[in-house]
Formats: C-alpha cells, structure tokens, sequence
C-alpha cells in the first residue's frame, strides 16, 4: 500500500482486504481506526490536525491516542466502575496499530505494550483421555442426542489439533480429507500476534475419524431442511436466536443446522465439563476440569511440542 493522502478508516478497510485477516481481527481493525478518526475530536489530542492514516501513525498522535484510550476517553459507552481500558484492550490496541503501520511501511512501536496476563493451568494428559472417554460412552449408542454426538467428535478434532475455537468453528466439510485421515486448519493467531494465517493438514485419530463418521450422518439430517446450502462442519442442533426482532416484536429464531459459533461451541464444552466433573467425582485419578476451552487446547498444543522436541532430539541421535 503507497503511504498517500488516505483516511484511516479506508486505510484499514484495504489493510483488511489485502491482508485477508480473519473476522475477529478486521473488527479489530475497524474499531481502531474508528478510534483514530475519533480521537481527533477530543480537546486533549494534541495533534488534531492530522488529516490521513499516515499522520496518525507517527509516534506522536499514537502515543496521544493511546494514552486517551487507556484513560477511558474514547468510550462510546459510559462504563460503570473503572472506566479504565484493560490490558488485553490495549494489546489489541497495540496489535492493530503494528498491521495498520506495516501496509503503509510505517514502523509503529508500542514500547509500553501490556504483558500477557499469567496462563491458567491446564488439563494434564489421563484427564482429557478420561473426557474423551466419558464422552465417548454417552455418545457412540443408538439414539443418542445430536448434541452429544457433536461434542464428540468436536472434542476428538481438539485432542488432535489443538485449534482455536474461532479455528475449529470456521472449518468446513471441504476440509476435511474423504476418508476423514486428515483436516485442513488455518491457523489465525488473534490479539498475542500479528503472523499471517497458516494453513496446515493435521492427521486424525482412528477414534476421532468414528466420532466424526457418527456426526456427519447427524449432521446430515440436521441441514437437509436448508437444501443442502450448509458448508459449515459444525452447526447447530437446536433453534437458536438469530439476534434481531420479526415486525411484530418477536424474536427471530434460526433452525438448526446453522453454522456453529464460537460462542456456542464454548458454551457446549463447558456445559459438558460440569456434567462430567459432577458425574465423575472420587473416580480414581479424576481431577475436576477447568471448564474454558483455551485451557484445553493449550493442554493440546504443549503435548504436541513436546511430542515434536522429542522427534527432533530422536532424529539428532
């Protein structure tokens, strides 16, 4: 992108084009640059004549922004309390600014950019063996509900690739390989990076490719009401809310098998979690579990490094 005369809201509109960023992210690019566009009206920026992205990233007006934003100056919203930004706002904050500034061949520096906050512990190895197990015994016989069924091979599809939830709820049938040995995960690291995305094939298990056969015949019942315009792996079992009112008033509601959201697959991990930490109490080894979805992929994706160092020291020998 040429560092001409462009508003920052078009230059993050092209930044998101260009980039292919995922939806998460070019919201994130939008609120930032309509923070930016905003801060110029506030009595306290002192560099309100700044007329274009690329006066707006210089280290000057970002300091000055920032430092509103973190005060609570740019809210839309009064906030009751602290109306302080939190530091994962700001890592945002931080984040966005850094791709903006990279299109544009602008280096953007946040010297003071919030540290991560220390990671929850996680779920140890005889414990997600343990999960996928209880899953399994309440989901493999005939008649069993759709959701459990999902849960599933959700949780199979997890254990071996360690996706993110917006990851695992962006995938679709076309990723997955015909014989179900392998799916395709693009990797879109969110708020702690700003690395591109990374397609990559992940092999399954023999127990996650059964789980994932039962799902698909569900599945299949689920969207044939919708003509078969559903794509998504993942959908819903349930009529959900679409988000928005009929004429009348009321509540629209979407069928099932609509596309799953992140929302929701956390949601029915974490019913799913409390149901098994209740049933499985004083089992011998049973340790109750975190009930986030981030603490178990975490989990995942530190089994998967170690098992890689361990190649890797094998292969040097």
């Amino acid at each position: 992108m040429s560092p001409a005369a462009v508003a920052i809201g078009a230059w993050a509109e092209r930044v998101i084009a260009e980039r292919e960023v995922s939806k998460a992210r070019a919201r994130q690019l939008r609120w930032v640059a309509g923070e930016l566009a905003l801060v110029r009206n506030h009595e306290e920026f002192p560099f309100r004549d700044a007329t274009d992205a690329v006066d707006l990233l210089q280290p000057g007006p970002i300091t000055a922004y920032l430092d509103l934003a973190a005060r609570g100056e740019l809210r839309r919203r009064a906030k009751a309390g602290d109306a302080h930004a939190t530091n994962a706002s700001m890592r945002i904050r931080a984040d966005c600014l850094k791709i903006l500034g990279e299109h544009g061949g602008i280096l953007v520096d946040v010297p003071d950019r919030p540290g991560l906050p220390e990671l929850r512990e996680t779920v140890d190895g005889p414990s997600r063996s343990q999960l996928r197990d209880y899953l399994a015994k309440r989901a493999e016989h005939v008649g069993a509900p759709a959701a459990r069924v999902r849960l599933f091979a959700l949780i199979g599809v997890e254990l071996d690739t360690g996706a993110r939830v917006g990851e695992l709820a962006a995938l679709t049938l076309a990723d997955l390989a015909d014989d179900l040995s392998t799916v395709q995960v693009v990797r879109r690291p969110q708020a702690r990076t700003v690395s591109e995305a990374v397609h990559e094939t992940v092999k399954l298990s023999d127990g996650t490719r059964a789980a994932l056969k039962a799902w698909l015949e569900v599945r299949e019942a689920l969207v044939q009401p919708l003509h078969g315009n559903a794509k998504a792996l993942w959908v819903s079992v349930m009529p959900n809310h679409a988000g928005h009112l009929n004429v009348e008033g009321e509540a629209i509601r979407r069928p099932p098998g609509m596309p799953l959201m992140p929302r929701g697959m956390q949601r029915a991990y974490t019913r799913a979690v409390v149901e098994a930490n209740m049933a499985l109490a004083g089992s011998p080894g049973w340790l109750p579990l975190p009930v986030r979805f981030e603490q178990l992929r975490r989990a995942v994706t530190e089994q998967h490094r170690h098992d890689d160092d361990a190649d890797a020291e094998t292969t040097d020998e």
